[in-house]
């Protein structure tokens, strides 16, 4: 039953012959622990969950006096006899089907006080020791959905029984109660923002070595270029002088072109001057050795030769001497010539 909303009350109807010694119907659940438990879903309140029953009795079928199957539950023999519990038993059903038939209010299924003490106290008993499992789990174990239900579910069924409990352990267990959603929730957010974060990292720490990588590639370059650029500004300098050098000679050879070219003029000038002077050349060598030889033959002759010798000798030297001096101041002119 909703205690808040009665339009929400959770309702299940079906029909089922009851047997004797049979105790396997019902239904498997109603709904989940974590909606049963949610403390504004108006299905617990102050502790306290209500279930009404409603039992529609539409026939009743004989009481077999057969003996019971194997499945059924033994008797004790110190007990009356068979025949009067199944007379007693059918008396009881049919009254009670009277009763339900001309009353339709509903009829909550009480336990009795005395036993149901016993049961909290066994529920109580195994909470605990749940709870004293699962406590001891790590969050990250905790946040396991499954896990997270357990602790959950012995949260509930711990503080419903807080009566059981010293009140310190009372209040530790409705703090943990109202907190531990609270801390799954932040594990989770906490573990979504490191993963996030990680995530995060881990991409940036592949682009700053792809970076890295770069960088070191763009260095080794940029040393090559540097490395080039020197050696650009050698070659320039180089080239430089060697426009220069090329220039001053260039610059030189003109000056001396312009030498050249007088001298050439020069020199056809005086090929024209010189044409047939081989030959007057040779013949004034010639002659210049015609005139060596008459010179030592001269030089034998003796001054105590008569007078008349010594005249005829004087006038034939003095002759001698005259040629070879024309001989020789052609020659020297000819020199001239030749070095001009």
């Amino acid at each position: 039953m909703n205690q808040t909303n009665s339009k929400m009350s959770i309702k299940r109807e079906a029909d089922h012959q009851f047997k004797k010694g049979e105790s396997n119907w019902g239904f498997p659940s109603f709904l989940s622990l974590s909606k049963l438990h949610d403390k504004y879903g108006g299905y617990v309140v102050d502790g306290t969950c209500v279930i009404e029953a409603e039992v529609f009795v539409t026939d009743v079928f004989p009481l077999s006096t057969d003996k019971p199957s194997d499945s059924s539950v033994p008797t004790d023999q110190s007990m009356n006899k068979p025949s009067d519990l199944d007379e007693a038993e059918s008396i009881y059903i049919k009254a009670e089907s009277f009763l339900k038939s001309i009353s339709k209010e509903p009829t909550t299924s009480v336990f009795d006080a005395k036993c149901a003490v016993p049961l909290i106290e066994d529920v109580a008993s195994s909470a605990k020791e749940r709870f004293d499992e699962l406590i001891s789990f790590p969050l990250d174990n905790l946040v396991d959905p499954k896990h997270e239900t357990a602790m959950i579910e012995c949260l509930h069924m711990l503080v419903d029984r807080l009566s059981l409990f010293s009140d310190e352990q009372a209040k530790e267990i409705t703090r943990l109660r109202a907190l531990f959603p609270t801390i799954i929730q932040e594990w989770r957010d906490s573990v979504q923002v490191k993963v996030s974060c990680q995530s995060l990292l881990s991409t940036f720490e592949k682009t700053e070595n792809l970076l890295k990588g770069s960088v070191k590639t763009e260095e080794g370059i940029k040393i090559q270029l540097e490395e080039l650029k020197i050696r650009e500004q050698e070659l320039k300098a180089q080239l430089e002088a060697l426009q220069n050098e090329s220039q001053r000679l260039e610059k030189e050879r003109l000056e001396v072109s312009k030498q050249t070219q007088h001298i050439y003029a020069l020199a056809e000038e005086q090929a024209v001057k010189i044409e047939g002077k081989e030959m007057e050349l040779a013949g004034a060598e010639n002659k210049l050795e015609d005139l060596k030889s008459n010179w030592a033959s001269v030089k034998t002759v003796s001054f105590k030769h008569e007078i008349f010798g010594s005249q005829h000798l004087y006038f034939g030297g003095r002759q001698f001497i005259c040629c070879f001096l024309a001989v020789v101041t052609a020659l020297v002119c000819y020199l001239i010539i030749l070095c001009n």
